[in-house]
């Protein structure tokens, strides 16, 4: 069995004030481990030296919260026999490295811990740290171990046969048939572990470690009932030990912040804690070895108003007298009462026989990056920041975990004891297990199984669904959104509502925490809302009644509500009337909270764009006296009247003689570019464009406007009078306007000022041609998600606001889209209606010829 073995540190490269590498040496709750010096180079080597020659068999480094580094190789290094140990002249092998997470995810608070499984021999291990993971945090780009753990046997020829005999003399094989056995749980103590030598009160561990041997001695002499007593009284000692040992923390924390009256009162609270647990579980008598048969047999349990972490299991009342008084060997067993269901002994109670192919020892954990990661709420004992611990080779979950998951009677059914109790474990490698385990059985659930139950699924979910690690929530939430929306299991109707009924109000309290988790949520809802079964309930929790007075929850969950009202529209008798929105918004409106107020605000005026004026009915009456009081209101109305289409004054607005002012200095700026574009081609300047003259138009003389279609016949046609290409460039080819002083750059500025066929699209100021206006909005423009077809006079119409809809267009017509009037199909056509003397009313460049 491997053992705990004490080292050395010999050699360092080098180390911070007040954490010396000497502190490695050691484990405690107050221990600071090692960090590297400010802005040091690396690599950073870190030499220890064991007491002889062992089998090293695990090997645990604790890192630091924050200063982490990136990997650490591993090296085993031996002296040649006969000579001094001595690290210089050892030679070292490569046994692989270890990769740390930058443990982001937790925000810098819990420890991460690496187990190594090993099987080599050696006197010396060299830790070779590279540089550290970039964090705000580490500003002076440091790397730190808090504290590190050798687990193996002493080879006989050069050192004790054990280090602690516990066994009882018991000979442990070398058979490389059995090497494998250092991957079970029960290979080395629980006292050898790192977690318990760091987390747990010293008083405490060196009880617990008392008791141990005190285990191991009944289990040889076959006093089961004795080894039960002590392995029940060892369990409530962990968690008493981790709770002194946090206590012992706060202590010296406030001992350094010289607040003694806290630090007094630590202190008084630890030795009571003490007192009455050692006094409650008969310590006294535990530890006698001369009276091992004659212990009570019950251990007296603490009530829990006394001890709310101790939570120790009932025993069956004391025999009678008379039968106390037989032997051992002969005493009928006490009339026990039907003992309620309890959860089976936790996997390091009752080891896990591993099959074949995991009796391998592992070389490295280098492979094992993808389940150690920073993540959860830590494990470990630790209690305040910085002091969870993450341990890679936790086998299942603690008694603690299964006593929570007992009342969970029907999601134990469906999902089995111990993968429920992995939803409720401290360490974050555990609860993605369980997640994992859980899916793999909704994948092939059958709803006609007997173990099946809607609510094992609201039992699961509810716990899985307040999980702080962001990764296990978003598998929770892929889980539920599979099994909902029957890609592989087809839930009855009433059973998915009754989960999304009871499981959903969990995550509606978590929207406020990260955008991520909002964005989860929102992506969650909006997806499962396609489900016509699950729409109703959808919408009643998302404007259910939030009693929770956190800004950040009220803004997640109207950010919420804002995104289900677009995507499924706001009705005046739908899910989202204006009667359940409203109701749930307007209270929102005098929030203390900006955020709050802003997004009730966008809801508020989406659902009067949508429905009208039912919305005033829960706003105060719109009176000038409160516009002018209240910025809020004056928004909301002001919102309202352009919606309506009123005029609105608003202070930052230019005023109509500003706006003609600047429009006049926009086309002053146009002319400007015009003149140098000309100058640069070497072109005659017409005295319109000249400076001065822009109130001018183009000179009559040089103007050959074609007449109407309808008012002149069609010239004859003549071949040999054919225009030639000179006369085509100084033709317009909408308009057919000629003019002698047309050039290319001289027909852009007709065409961008003066065309009657064309228009300026007042959304992208895009020069179109009027007849193709409808076409524009709805295809080209960089507006064109604000509009839609008419269906019945073709023309494009806004999405929100109002829109005069005009008789249909007869058979080869097409209607206006400046007057709507019905116009002829064909160029001509709309050359007639928009350059006739009786054609388009609101066609500004005609009226201007």
């Amino acid at each position: 069995m491997s053992q705990k073995i004490k080292f050395n540190v010999v050699y360092a490269t080098g180390s911070d004030d007040d954490f010396s590498s000497s502190a490695l040496e050691s484990h405690g709750p107050s221990v600071k481990g090692w960090r590297s010096e400010r802005f040091c180079i690396y690599p950073q080597e870190i030499v220890v030296q064991l007491p002889s020659a062992i089998r090293l068999r695990k090997l645990q480094i604790l890192s630091h919260q924050y200063l982490v580094t990136r990997k650490v190789e591993l090296f085993i290094g031996s002296c040649r026999p006969g000579t001094s140990p001595s690290f210089q002249s050892a030679t070292f092998n490569r046994l692989g490295y270890i990769s740390f997470e930058p443990n982001e995810k937790t925000s810098f608070k819990a420890r991460e811990l690496k187990s190594v499984h090993l099987d080599c021999e050696g006197v010396f291990i060299k830790l070779v740290c590279h540089k550290n993971h970039v964090n705000n945090l580490n500003i002076f780009n440091q790397v730190g171990i808090v504290a590190v753990n050798v687990l193996g046997d002493f080879l006989p020829s050069d050192g004790p046969q054990s280090y602690r005999d516990i066994t009882g003399g018991a000979v442990v094989s070398d058979n490389a048939g059995v090497l494998g056995n250092i991957n079970k749980s029960n290979s080395a103590q629980l006292v050898d572990d790192i977690t318990f030598g760091m987390y747990q009160d010293p008083e405490v561990a060196k009880v617990i470690q008392q008791l141990e041997r005190k285990k191991h001695l009944a289990i040889e002499e076959e006093k089961y009932s004795f080894a039960k007593r002590l392995k029940q009284a060892i369990s409530d000692l962990y968690q008493v030990g981790e709770k002194l040992g946090r206590l012992d923390r706060e202590k010296k924390a406030a001992v350094a912040e010289e607040n003694y009256d806290v630090a007094q009162a630590k202190k008084i609270q630890a030795d009571e804690i003490r007192v009455v647990v050692f006094e409650q579980l008969n310590i006294r008598n535990l530890l006698q070895e001369d009276r091992l048969d004659d212990v009570p047999n019950v251990l007296v349990r603490s009530p829990p108003h006394q001890l709310p972490s101790m939570g120790g299991h009932q025993e069956a009342p004391p025999p009678p007298a008379q039968q106390q008084a037989l032997p051992a060997q002969q005493a009928p067993p006490p009339p026990q009462p039907s003992p309620p269901i309890r959860a089976p002994p936790s996997p390091v109670e009752q080891p896990r026989v591993p099959t074949r192919g995991s009796d391998r020892p592992i070389p490295t954990l280098a492979k094992q990056n993808d389940n150690s990661g920073g993540g959860g709420g830590g494990g470990g004992g630790g209690g305040g920041e910085g002091d969870s611990v993450l341990a890679e080779d936790q086998n299942g979950p603690d008694e603690q975990s299964m006593k929570a998951a007992h009342d969970l009677t029907q999601a134990v059914e469906m999902f089995t004891h111990p993968t429920v109790a992995c939803l409720f474990c401290k360490q974050f490698a555990l609860r993605e297990r369980g997640l994992t385990e859980i899916g793999s059985v909704l994948d092939t659930l059958d709803t006609s199984s007997p173990s099946y139950s809607a609510r094992g699924l609201v039992q699961v979910f509810k716990q899985a669904f307040t999980d702080p690690v962001f990764n296990n929530l978003s598998q929770t939430v892929e889980m539920l959104k599979s099994l909902l929306g029957g890609k592989n299991v087809s839930l009855p109707r009433g059973h998915m509502t009754d989960v999304v009924n009871h499981t959903f109000p969990v995550l509606l309290k978590r929207v406020g925490e990260n955008p991520r988790v909002r964005e989860a949520v929102e992506g969650l809802f909006l997806d499962l809302s396609d489900i016509p079964a699950l729409s109703s309930s959808l919408a009643s929790l998302s404007v259910s009644v939030c009693k929770e007075k956190n800004p950040k929850v009220l803004t997640g969950r109207l950010m919420l509500l804002e995104k289900m009202v677009e995507k499924i529209g706001a009705t005046e008798d739908g899910s989202y009337s204006e009667d359940t929105v409203m109701k749930f918004v307007a209270p929102t409106l005098s929030n203390t909270s900006r955020d709050v107020r802003d997004t009730a605000i966008r809801i508020t005026i989406a659902m009067y764009r949508e429905v009208g004026d039912p919305v005033r009915r829960y706003l105060p009456k719109d009176e000038p006296q409160l516009r002018k009081k209240q910025l809020i209101w004056k928004k909301i109305f002001e919102s309202f009247d352009e919606i309506d289409g009123k005029p609105v004054n608003k202070p930052n607005e230019p005023s109509a003689e500003d706006k003609k002012a600047q429009q006049v200095a926009a086309l002053k700026a146009e002319l400007a570019s015009l003149r140098e574009l000309a100058a640069n081609a070497n072109v005659e300047i017409d005295e319109e464009l000249k400076p001065g003259n822009e109130h001018m138009k183009m000179k009559k003389g040089k103007k050959k406007k074609a007449p109407p279609p309808a008012a002149a016949p069609p010239p004859p046609i003549q071949e040999e009078d054919d225009p030639t290409d000179e006369q085509l460039l100084q033709t317009c080819m909408f308009c057919s306007e000629q003019n002698d002083e047309f050039t290319p750059e001289t027909l852009d500025v007709h065409f961008w000022r003066a065309c009657p066929m064309l228009s300026r699209c007042g959304h992208c100021s895009q020069v179109v041609e009027i007849a193709g206006i409808t076409t524009h909005l709805l295809t080209e423009c960089s507006a064109q998600g604000k509009f839609e077809q008419c269906k019945k006079c073709q023309l494009a119409r806004p999405k929100k606001g109002s829109h005069t809809c005009s008789t249909a267009p007869k058979r080869g017509e097409s209607l206006c889209p400046l007057c709507t009037e019905s116009v002829r199909d064909g160029e001509d056509g709309w050359r007639e209606h928009l350059m006739g003397p009786k054609g388009c009313r609101k066609n500004p460049r005609k009226n201007e010829q």
